[in-house]
């Protein structure tokens, strides 16, 4: 799995049945900053687009194939013992209203030079149904929260976008809520040359910028009624360029970015009666000073889903692992309340080596 933060790629061996999941091990591996910067400047059109994303997708695989090879000799297993391996690359495109998404890697070579069943392009069926591809992962969250025989709860997912998942026994809610830690990484690369703002660092030495934050709010986006999702593609450099930020002092820019990604998510709280658990996933859960908003401006009981047995960097790849165990077995899947698609689908693309 390699997220919207397009930092690195995790990869999980996972056990899973019908209402029991383990991880088994997990290995992950940072992307050089000229393969993250290679990545993220896809998301805007350029000259050779196809070429480029061809080009970074055999890259992007040729790591997966490494640290896939790695895991199995760490635990002792041959690749006949693996039934699929899910894969997820990075987004550069997410435009559904143009009936398409688009994740680089090349499932081909996985397949081939595994010799393991590989499931990608999960999101595009979905979308071909008239929903948004995304958030995909909520479903995984409700199997979750079955396999610990709890009813009710809350997941959020920070990566470099937000989503949000509301299960309630058997109905389901899910969608994006906005810039997680995407924003902040933008800013920090653009001012600091850094991946990212570790623990939220520097944004603890700004102060909110209260203009500003009602400025970002002000989007459109924001106010769009659920389903709904979002990318790169809208928010970024050219998004940002509106705000005019060079004037203001920068460590403030960023305490501000790290406070709408806690607003919007704060205020869905506000509107949550009755659940008081809330799991919070993603490289999100790993900025203090982010997860110190969560935790003292809500009413909510806030954990990471390490409280569930599994660390918040690896429920996606998990999750993944679980919606290519569904693919290959069939299952269509109901995202109706989630993505708006109109009928149950059978996600992803299935590759026989």
């Amino acid at each position: 799995m390699s997220g919207t933060s397009s930092d690195g790629l995790d990869v999980a061996l996972c056990s899973i049945d019908d209402d029991q999941i383990k991880i088994i091990d997990s290995i992950s591996q940072k992307y050089s900053k000229k393969l993250q910067m290679e990545i993220i400047e896809l998301n805007s059109p350029s000259f050779d687009d196809l070429n480029k994303s061809s080009i970074l997708g055999n890259k992007i695989s040729d790591i997966s194939i490494k640290l896939i090879d790695q895991l199995l000799l760490n635990n002792g297993l041959e690749p006949s013992s693996i039934e699929a391996i899910g894969i997820h690359g990075p987004t550069v495109r997410h435009v559904p209203r143009d009936f398409y998404s688009l994740q680089i890697g090349n499932e081909f070579l996985l397949a081939n030079r595994t010799q393991i069943k590989t499931v990608s392009n999960f999101r595009n069926m979905d979308i071909a149904s008239n929903g948004e591809g995304a958030p995909l992962i909520p479903l995984f969250h409700k199997y979750l929260l079955n396999t610990k025989n709890i009813k009710k709860g809350v997941f959020v997912n920070i990566g470099g976008f937000s989503n949000i998942s509301i299960v309630n026994n058997n109905s389901i809610k899910g969608y994006d809520l906005g810039p997680g830690n995407v924003l902040m990484d933008f800013w920090i690369n653009k001012i600091r040359n850094k991946k990212y703002d570790k623990n939220g660092s520097w944004a603890k030495s700004g102060a909110v910028l209260d203009d500003l934050l009602k400025r970002l709010l002000n989007d459109a986006f924001f106010k769009k009624k659920p389903p709904k999702s979002t990318g790169r593609d809208y928010f970024n450099l050219k998004w940002l360029a509106k705000f005019q930020l060079n004037d203001l002092k920068p460590e403030d820019v960023q305490r501000t970015f790290l406070e709408l990604t806690a607003v919007l998510i704060l205020r869905e709280f506000e509107n949550l009666t009755g659940y008081k658990d809330v799991f919070i996933c993603g490289g999100g859960a790993n900025n203090n000073l982010l997860m110190d908003q969560l935790l003292t401006r809500s009413q909510k009981n806030v954990h990471t889903t390490e409280y569930l047995g599994i660390k918040p960097e690896l429920i996606e790849p998990a999750g993944f692992a679980w919606l290519a165990r569904q693919s290959i077995n069939n299952k269509r899947l109901n995202y109706k309340t989630i993505t708006g698609a109109k009928k149950d689908n059978i996600l992803g693309v299935v590759v026989h080596p």
